[in-house]
């Protein structure tokens, strides 16, 4: 069998895998694969931008894709073999998000009108597709009731916690004024030696990105520590040696100084700071092995990231408390 015999038969098993292709037959994805054009992508070149008519669909054959929100932020990341705009070709709705290419990629790229005429040509092939859709849609209604559910909890622990906390700052409040009245000083006096008093106390985190937006998502999603940000690895080591903290919460990639030199550099010089790793999926290869304390996965899940953060800060001061009793 020739070489390109064996590429294409490996390419249809390929995408055979695809859900949006499981149903089809062999001979019905060769014919598909005759209606692709090969195209080559560069590192920061657009595949797809958001808003914009869905005029193709592509199949990532090799290389890396990101998908980026309107706000700027990498939400995933896309690997071979897999499928990207398809919905949009199907349903003819605008893109709903930008997608570019984070290592020079080759694609299959296969146009609206090109597709609608292969659907109609085949109506066997119409209806396995548009049966896979349906499956694909009702996985993705699955998952999205699952986290409208985690989000609900989520909300309703908060809320919890927001009402403890603002009955607590009553009380608060009301025993500052009694201090300030008792002891015939401002109550702003009090608040200050309040928190000169209580300021080691509350956890301190450093979240180290190059993206602001996804900063920002960190530091709300942790309402109980004083967040410290950094965009750089550069900056990070400034703050560390500035500041007291009890956790850093770095992206893998950066320019520059990437999350992994970031951790070599931190653990020479602060053995015993907790450091976790923050990105997409396809970077669980780069972070195994490294001495990170733990990892999460990008898009993000506030859940997953904050009982990660509690098991890292309760184990290191478990540790602390330990080394406390040996001296």
């Amino acid at each position: 069998m020739s070489t390109n015999a064996n590429n294409q038969k490996l390419l249809i098993q390929g995408l055979k895998k695809i859900p949006l292709f499981q149903g089809l037959s062999p001979s019905q994805v060769r014919r598909f694969l005759s209606i692709c054009t090969r195209r080559s992508y560069q590192e920061g070149q657009p595949i797809c931008e958001r808003g914009t008519p869905p005029e193709e669909m592509f199949i990532l054959l090799s290389g890396e894709l990101v998908v980026i929100t309107q706000e700027g932020l990498n939400v995933a990341n896309i690997l071979p073999i897999t499928t990207v705009g398809e919905m949009g070709v199907i349903t003819g709705q605008p893109r709903v998000a930008t997608v570019e290419a984070t290592k020079t990629s080759s694609l299959f790229v296969v146009e609206k009108h090109v597709f609608d005429s292969f659907m109609k040509d085949d109506v066997v092939a119409q209806a396995k597709v548009y049966r896979a859709i349906i499956d694909v849609l009702s996985g993705k209604l699955s998952n999205d009731n699952v986290r409208m559910r985690d989000y609900q909890l989520e909300k309703s622990r908060f809320e919890g916690r927001l009402t403890i906390l603002e009955r607590k700052a009553s009380r608060t409040a009301a025993a500052t004024e009694m201090a300030a009245e008792a002891r015939g000083i401002s109550t702003e006096e009090v608040e200050s030696q309040i928190d000169d008093a209580v300021k080691d106390v509350t956890p301190r985190a450093l979240v180290v990105d190059d993206e602001a937006e996804f900063r920002k998502l960190i530091n709300d999603s942790l309402p109980s520590f004083e967040v410290v940000e950094a965009d750089s690895g550069e900056r990070a080591l400034e703050i560390v040696q500035e500041d007291r903290l009890d956790l850093v919460i770095t992206n893998i990639r950066m320019p520059d100084m990437g999350g992994v030199q970031l951790l070599e550099a931190l653990r020479s010089r602060f053995p015993k700071l907790p450091v976790l790793a923050v990105s997409g999926s396809d970077d669980a290869e780069e972070v195994e092995g490294q001495a990170f304390d733990g990892f999460v996965e990008k898009p993000l899940s506030v859940e997953a990231l904050h009982e990660l953060v509690d098991q890292t800060v309760a184990k290191g001061t478990a540790d602390d408390e330990d080394e406390d009793e040996d001296d």
